[in-house]
């Protein structure tokens, strides 16, 4: 009786085997590179409150417009996307976020307002990067930008 059970399972890892050996294999697909972004520019990279148009500061925020513009570039494919996000250095909270436009020569750009506090002296990130066809996301370029409210 044992010899059956032994004969048995010996045909039946046989077949098995010879299943999991006919099987197709499942190739990876090709490498991908992920896109790159670079020479972010920011303009202004600071701001005095006392300098803004009266109309663009309150008592409690100031609204300021910026330019921000980046070069971007997918080495196998296209960029999908450039989006950015803009918030307190010391306490990270997407103040704003978006995307930005193709504009020439591989460049991203946008101009928008920014509100920050009216009367806080403080540094912000403006963090940048962009996302190809492939749904892969590039590296991040950070540039800085600093607040600093009008003098009593």
């Amino acid at each position: 009786m044992g010899t059956r059970l032994w004969r048995g399972m010996l045909v039946a890892s046989t077949i098995l085997g010879g299943l999991l050996l006919g099987c197709d294999q499942v190739s990876a697909p090709p490498a991908t590179d992920a896109p790159t972004v670079a020479d972010l520019e920011v303009t202004p990279d600071s701001v005095n409150a006392a300098d803004l148009p009266p109309d663009l500061v309150n008592d409690s925020t100031a609204q300021v417009p910026l330019r921000v513009s980046v070069r971007a570039w997918d080495p196998d494919g296209e960029i999908e996307r450039v989006s950015f996000t803009f918030e307190p250095v010391a306490n990270p909270q997407g103040a704003a976020f978006g995307r930005l436009q193709a504009t020439e020569g591989g460049r991203y750009a946008r101009e928008f307002a920014v509100s920050v506090p009216a009367t806080r002296d403080e540094a912000y990130a403006l963090r940048v990067y962009a996302v190809d066809s492939d749904s892969l996301a590039s590296n991040q370029a950070i540039g800085r930008f600093r607040f600093v409210p009008a003098s009593e």
